[in-house]
């Protein structure tokens, strides 16, 4: 039985909003069959500002239907769940200023492992805590 296509839920419109607009003002994805980004981000604002959650949902995902294509509506779901995730940790996160070579480090380190800047930084600054203290 194949999987049921991805939708965008009610609660999570906010989510899927604020990851597209930005990236329809700058140009920054392909269009489905070539479409035009003024009439786009016309139809978008539109489908984002309907009545009522449920329909707001129905109206986004009928636009991403139009107008992403698989590759774009693979980094919304991506965006969604990781806002998702972020959103309900709130609380218990905190932000830090880094170096630009310290965040690259980080980055890389991700990227290899396939986790998140967090679980990179726990999992080292852990390890150097368990061994030696530096300039001993």
């Amino acid at each position: 039985m194949p999987r049921p296509k991805y939708a965008i839920t009610a609660t999570d419109v906010v989510h899927a909003a604020e990851y597209l607009l930005p990236l329809l003002q700058t140009f920054s994805f392909a269009l489905r069959n070539d479409g035009s980004y003024k009439t786009a981000e016309r139809e978008f604002r539109e489908a984002v500002e309907v009545r009522g959650k449920e329909e707001r949902a129905n109206s986004l995902n009928a636009w991403c239907e139009k107008y992403l294509t698989a590759k774009t509506w693979t980094k919304l779901k991506v965006s969604i769940r990781k806002r998702r995730e972020r959103k309900s940790r709130f609380g218990q996160i905190k932000v830090i200023t880094v170096s630009e070579k310290a965040f690259e480090l980080v980055r890389k380190l991700s990227e290899r492992d396939h986790v998140t800047h967090s679980d990179t930084l726990e999992f080292y600054l852990g390890k150097a805590l368990r061994g030696k203290p530096r300039g001993h």
